[in-house]
């Protein structure tokens, strides 16, 4: 049983297939076969018993000549013109039938894309061809291919003969500026075949409910868990990117194109999608997977994206979502990859063209998302019109997105503990969500998170020292050429944030304890670098680490701190090759403009360069403590009274009593004031300055 309007379609293709058929050919008797088959197919919802190819197969004449199989019919000249009438009267009997679901639909994307009747005619049949085993049977029994090609060959006749078309007709509607294919709804293969693009498919098994075609075929994104404020990191760039966006939208500007880059899980599919919220449009992904729900072809997402375009370039409110970009942007075959394998590239101009026209007459404004921009040609990125660098957002945006997790998810927790893991974790919101949803499944809880978060953590970033226990600054322990309370309290009075630092001094001075108090004190987050953060064998890479640093200070309003800045800043004089110059010339450059606080520290004062001293705005020398300040010192770290023997002892830091401590709590030593002082004697017979206990 068929409905009606399947009817009316099998009857006008086999009126057209007729005329022009030799009656004596085997595609004639394979047609009166099929029409027998399907003599008793009765219509869906009609009264009686109406069997519209009925009479048409008794035209025939078949069941009254021949008892042997159809396949020998030959039929008489009057055979034919009655079988001709017979399928003639059917066509006008089915006329009156109306179009389906699926046809209305079909109507409603012509509307949207602007094509042509002939146009919907061409996609009817390969959408039927498709979703419909009993049409499908028509073509395939009736093998409509020429030469041995598909039925639905590009130069084929499968197409034209259906659709009662002449074959230049046919062709001229599937060229590539033709609306079928500039659309994306049809491509063709390199083969030649006619491909019907699988999210049409939805046409025709998509439930009633949907209306809207293009929401229909192109689906939305899911919403996300995170909000605008969770963004406020990027400040100005995500203000300037919604307004380009929501501009484009306004004023139906082409070839609007916005890059999301940076590393995996930072957060550029959820920007997306709270953008999209934010300016009340809807985001919609293209060539996110093929119709079986698997990894598309470059192809295929090409192809997405052509429909996507189509269908929202009149949409005031719609986005289209590029995720992975790189896969569609990038060179085929070629580009950062190939010249690492060396393997050659596979320059394709006519595919580069076709990607810049592309960018460049998009009607509806496109965000792409990458983890790779490097693999981008510089063509194509000077083609978009906006691009935000996606960074892990600052401690103070991670505390607040694991505590709505955390709450999200039902997990018992307070602010302190959302605090301590923004702390210890430095991961991107999609790790977190990650860690969040391992102690939700597996129902461990708070302890869970952590040691997801730890694993993950050290998943994306590699391991990490443990955290240690930070050396708080103490005023009275700080033997320095500045009063370090006096110098905070006056950059903290005038809150002039454009100053440098240079601090120099034995290790365990107190360098980093003074800056990370002054940071806490103008309630700066700390972005620190350790030498080893960015250093690179590669050529340039360096250079491209240390502006990536100031600029995420910059951007993040941090305070940057570089441990070990002599590798940094070595004096240039007796540098022997020419990254060595470079680097510094990088650095250099960076602190003459850079707007915010910036300090380094260094146990070696003269391995630096004279340029990069003259650019600190304080130069703090750090020394050993003097005989008041260590035994201050002993009172304030073992809560005793200092033995005589400390006094003898001249070269010791802050560093070195945090580090007998610890011994000390480790060894049950803490009440010993003897044995501490016999740890902080050893703690001075390991430096190069004691005189006469290390020669090297």
């Amino acid at each position: 049983m068929s409905a009606p309007y399947e009817i009316r379609l099998a009857v006008h293709w086999l009126t057209n297939l007729i005329t022009g058929m030799d009656p004596r050919s085997e595609e004639a008797r394979r047609l009166a076969g099929w029409l027998l088959e399907n003599a008793d197919r009765k219509i869906k919802g009609e009264s009686g018993k109406w069997r519209p190819l009925e009479a048409a197969a008794r035209a025939t004449g078949f069941r009254k000549k021949h008892s042997e199989p159809w396949s020998r019919w030959k039929p008489s000249s009057t055979e034919w013109k009655r079988l001709k009438a017979a399928l003639g009267e059917v066509r006008g009997q089915t006329k009156r039938v109306k179009p389906d679901r699926t046809a209305r639909r079909l109507q409603l994307l012509a509307k949207a894309t602007g094509m042509s009747d002939e146009d919907v005619e061409i996609l009817e049949v390969l959408l039927r061809y498709r979703t419909d085993p009993w049409l499908e049977s028509l073509v395939d029994d009736l093998e409509l291919s020429d030469r041995r090609r598909h039925p639905f060959h590009v130069q084929g006749t499968g197409l034209p003969r259906l659709l009662g078309l002449s074959r230049s007709r046919v062709q001229q509607r599937l060229t590539k500026a033709s609306p079928l294919l500039h659309s994306g709804c049809l491509s063709v293969d390199g083969d030649g075949e006619v491909v019907l693009n699988h999210r049409l498919e939805r046409l025709a098994t998509a439930p009633d409910k949907q209306r809207d075609v293009r929401r229909l075929l192109l689906g939305t994104c899911a919403s996300s868990d995170l909000e605008w404020s969770d963004f406020e990191h990027l400040e100005e760039t995500r203000e300037d990117a919604a307004a380009v966006v929501q501009g484009a939208l306004a004023k139906s500007v082409r070839g609007v194109n916005i890059l999301l880059h940076g590393p995996p899980g930072c957060g550029k599919t959820s920007l997306a999608k709270v953008l999209a919220v934010h300016l009340g449009a809807g985001l919609f992904p293209a060539g996110e997977a093929d119709e079986s729900g698997d990894e598309p072809t470059r192809g295929e997402r090409l192809g997405d994206l052509r429909l996507a375009q189509s269908l929202l370039g009149r949409d005031s409110k719609g986005i289209v979502f590029v995720d992975e970009a790189d896969d569609v942007l990038g060179d085929e075959g070629g580009g950062f990859l190939s010249d690492l394998l060396g393997a050659p590239a596979k320059r394709s101009r006519g595919s580069r063209v076709y990607l810049h026209r592309l960018l460049e007459e998009n009607p509806a404004p496109t965000i792409w998302a990458t983890n790779r921009a490097f693999l981008l040609d510089e063509a194509i990125l000077r083609r978009m019109t906006f691009s935000v660098e996606m960074r892990k957002p600052p401690t103070r945006v991670r505390e607040r997105i694991w505590s709505q997790q955390l709450a999200r998810n039902e997990i018992p927790s307070t602010g302190k503990d959302a605090r301590e893991l923004a702390r210890q974790f430095p991961i991107s919101p999609g790790l977190v969500d990650g860690a969040v949803r391992a102690g939700t499944v597996g129902g461990g809880g708070l302890p869970a998170v952590h040691r997801a978060a730890h694993c993950l953590t050290r998943l994306v970033n590699g391991p990490a020292p443990p955290r240690e226990r930070r050396q708080r600054f103490e005023p009275g322990l700080s033997q320095a050429d500045v009063d370090l309370k006096a110098l905070a309290d006056d950059i903290c009075s005038t809150r002039n944030l454009r100053f440098s630092v240079c601090l120099t001094g034995p290790p365990g001075a107190g360098k980093s304890a003074w800056v990370r108090y002054l940071a806490e004190r103008l309630d700066l987050e700390v972005v620190h670098k350790r030498t080893s953060d960015l250093l690179s064998s590669y050529v340039g890479q360096t250079e491209r680490q240390i502006a990536a640093a100031f600029q995420q200070a910059a951007d993040d309003k941090a305070f940057l701190v570089f441990d070990e800045a002599d590798s940094l800043l070595r004096d240039r004089q007796g540098a022997e090759r020419s990254w060595e110059i470079s680097q510094v010339n990088e650095m250099l450059t960076w602190m003459e403009s850079h707007p915010l606080p910036f300090a380094c520290t260094t146990n070696f004062a003269e391995a630096l360069d004279p340029a990069s001293l003259r650019r600190f705005v304080f130069k703090v020398k750090l020394d050993y403590l003097n005989s008041e300040q260590a035994e201050q010192a002993f009172r304030v770290f073992f809560d005793l009274e200092p033995p005589v023997e400390l006094a003898g002892m001249r070269i010791l830091t802050p560093g070195d009593f945090a580090v007998v401590r610890r011994k000390a709590e480790i060894r049950g030593r803490l009440k010993d004031a003897d044995a501490l002082v016999a740890m902080l004697q050893k703690e001075c017979d390991g430096k190069p300055e004691q005189s006469g206990r290390v020669g090297f």
